[in-house]
């Protein structure tokens, strides 16, 4: 009796073994990708890689050799010989170009090329290349992700038949949807253009030192921003603002325009921080409304004064075409008009307004 507990115990372990290594067996294991590593920014940014994708089934080898040179064919030729020796499914490698990273991940299984640009400055170690290179780190993890799905991203390479062998028509793809970490990243074709225009509308708030409140209104700019510069002609118009004192009504109203110009300090993903200046016209509208029979109220006018001075902006990238921007500024007025009272040949002043000026917007900003 008590050996044939035994027997059925070993049985049970038997099947309960087997049945584990036909589950494994059904997962299947990880597969192997191979990176070309010509340089040790090359070995920096494969360990990056390997850090963001250490949850994937997959094996990243470092391959040092030459870098992939020659045309896309000869490339493409070079890659499926890699795969080939070494039994890889995909294939990554990187070419640098100044400040620019081209990323390139091959699948010759199913002959697609993903490629993308990212910028990527200072050497490794530095905080700008940190960054840069969890982002270079992140699209690669998107594109083992793809493969390891079945739905590799890229386009499909033709490759040039032998003439003995009659040419088979490609099936038809859908095309792959782009994974959501790569929707705030422009394609390659897109960054490497020098020039490009932009629309902004916001809002802006200024401390003008006429009310304690500040000074609200709105914000339109457009512009061409270039690699290192951007120029913009803005526009800011104010809400009309009411300033009573128990004798007298006065409404002022503020509208500007101008020129400012900055350059990027700190380009990282889908950041941007510049600093800029600017300079403009200033036009203050006034009237007055006296409550009293005694005080005579100014006839209305418009005063101009002279706007500039510094400002800095940091804007986020969330799409291909549309941002945030959010900029703090510091506004010098030359030729402010002073509110006041003439009593008996004299001038009691009643709201001045300040010099500089704080000013804080936020826009929405469009890059067709």
């Amino acid at each position: 009796m008590a050996s044939g507990v035994v027997l059925i115990r070993l049985g049970l372990v038997a099947a309960l073994c087997l049945g584990g290594e036909a589950r494994a067996a059904d997962r299947g294991g990880s597969w192997l990708a191979v990176a070309r590593v010509t340089s040790e920014e090359d070995g920096a940014l494969l360990e990056r890689v390997r850090g963001q994708s250490s949850d994937l089934p997959v094996e990243l080898r470092a391959m040092p050799g030459p870098s992939m040179e020659g045309s896309p064919q000869a490339q493409w030729r070079s890659v499926v010989e890699l795969a080939d020796v070494h039994q890889a499914r995909a294939v990554l490698w990187f070419q640098r170009s100044g400040s620019e990273l081209r990323v390139h991940f091959a699948e010759p299984g199913s002959r697609h090329l993903f490629v993308r640009t990212a910028r990527l400055e200072g050497q490794p170690g530095a905080l700008e290349w940190s960054a840069g290179a969890e982002a270079v780190a992140l699209v690669v993890r998107s594109a083992l992700r793809a493969v390891e799905a079945g739905t590799p991203l890229g386009e499909v390479v033709e490759v040039a038949a032998p003439l003995s062998a009659p040419a088979t028509p490609e099936p038809e793809r859908e095309p792959t949807p782009m994974p959501p970490e790569l929707w705030a990243m422009p394609p390659a074709a897109l960054d490497s253009v020098p020039l490009r225009w932009e629309v902004m509308v916001g809002g802006m708030m200024t401390l003008d030192g006429y009310e304690r409140s500040g000074h609200r209104g709105l914000l339109l700019a457009s512009g061409w921003e270039f690699r290192r510069v951007r120029l913009r002609l803005q526009v800011l118009a104010g809400l009309e603002a009411k300033l009573p004192d128990g004798r007298t009504d006065v409404k002022l109203e503020q509208y500007a325009g101008g020129l400012w110009v900055d350059t990027p300090l700190l380009e990282v993903g889908s950041l941007r921080w510049g600093v800029g200046a600017g300079v403009g016209l200033l036009i203050f509208g006034r009237s007055t409304e006296s409550y009293f029979l005694g005080i005579e109220a100014a006839k209305p006018r418009f005063i101009p004064a002279l706007l500039a001075g510094p400002d800095t902006s940091l804007r986020w990238r969330f799409s291909q075409w549309m941002g945030v921007e959010a900029t703090v500024a510091a506004d010098g007025v030359l030729g402010r008009p002073r509110l006041g009272y003439s009593e008996d040949g004299n001038f009691v002043p009643r709201n001045e307004g300040w010099a500089v000026r704080p000013r804080f917007a936020l826009a929405l900003v469009l890059l067709p």
